[in-house]
């Protein structure tokens, strides 16, 4: 990346460029792409990131106001210099001349090309939140940058009965190798949005399948004994945990549908997409089942990793002197 930042500071230099496109599965909403550049100098804190919530490709994209600690709806952006975030204020661009994605999401990077042009004011920690210094920077940026493309989960799912009915508002999933010939597939899900607990999930489940693929599943009914003992698994089975009740439920019944099963390989993720429904019954202990019951409804769309390893790509932000200004990003 060519920067250079004029106005209340002054600088110019080549940084390292890089980006990724935060894909969300069987979804062309809640995605994110990410144009980020680095500063080589280690001895300082000069960084650049821009937003946009969307995938990107060729054209011209306008900025907007950036609000630290706030995912933007619009493209918008910061720069880091030394303790002052500076906020990209409305009338800039950013513009993409080639956007080469990767041939699949996974380890193998694409690139992408393009400039950038904006003015930022500063903002500096406050007692109340981030304050405006007054000052004001332009910057003007070309690129060539490494572009990963990321797969994100998808997962709509209600349950009905149990300690904690509802629908959830946020969830996360994964899944890995069983190393028993089948696959685990687990998500966690938040039905109130309040993230006052350290984990803000009332519910994680899972299920797994023997050599997944295309096709209907019936769901065993199994017990604790069953479920801790590999040797015993169905083919097909799953479990419901919670946050605030010690007992663990455990399928009796139910239909697991596989619509889409793509095989990771060394360098590209893999998905499982399809449906879930199931009824669970809730064990206090290895031994003694209780009276109720919980259902599940669920939709899910879930990469599954690389053989290879977890895609990465360079840290969106930095030495994070600037507690509280920017954005969380899971």
């Amino acid at each position: 990346m060519q920067i250079e930042i004029s106005g209340a500071v002054h600088h110019q230099s080549t940084w390292s460029a890089f980006g990724k496109f935060r894909d969300r599965l069987a979804s062309d909403s809640g995605e994110l792409s990410l144009v980020s550049g680095l500063s080589r100098d280690t001895t300082v804190n000069r960084n650049l990131t821009i937003i946009i919530p969307q995938r990107l490709d060729v054209g011209t994209f306008p900025l907007t106001r950036y609000v630290p600690g706030v995912l933007p709806t619009t493209p918008a952006g910061f720069v880091e210099v030394d303790t002052v975030l500076y906020a990209s204020l409305p009338g800039g661009t950013l513009t993409v001349t080639d956007a080469e994605y990767p041939p699949r999401p996974g380890l193998e990077p694409g690139q992408m090309q393009g400039t950038l042009e904006f003015r930022a004011i500063g903002l500096v920690p406050g007692p109340g939140g981030p304050v405006e210094t007054g000052d004001t920077i332009s910057v003007q940026a070309s690129f060539t940058a490494h572009w990963s493309h990321l797969l994100r989960p998808n997962v709509s799912v209600t349950y009905s009965g149990g300690p904690v009915p509802g629908t959830a508002v946020r969830t996360d999933a994964q899944s890995v190798d069983d190393d028993h010939g089948g696959r685990f597939v687990s998500w966690e899900a938040d039905l109130d949005g309040s993230t006052a607990p350290v984990f803000p999930f009332e519910i994680s489940e899972e299920f797994r399948l023997l050599a997944p693929a295309l096709g209907s599943f019936s769901l065993a009914n199994i017990t604790p004994t069953i479920y801790k003992t590999a040797a015993q698994w169905p083919a097909a089975f799953a479990a419901v945990y919670y946050r605030d009740d010690a007992r663990v439920g455990l399928s009796t019944g139910g239909t697991l549908n596989v619509t889409k099963f793509v095989a990771p390989t060394d360098e590209f993720y893999g998905e499982i997409q399809g449906t879930l429904t199931g009824r669970f019954a809730l064990w206090s202990d290895s031994v003694t089942v209780t009276g109720d019951t919980v259902t599940v409804a669920a939709t899910f769309a879930i990469q599954l990793w690389p053989l290879g390893g977890i895609p990465v790509s360079p840290p969106v932000l930095t030495s994070g002197r600037n507690p509280g200004l920017l954005p969380i990003e899971r």
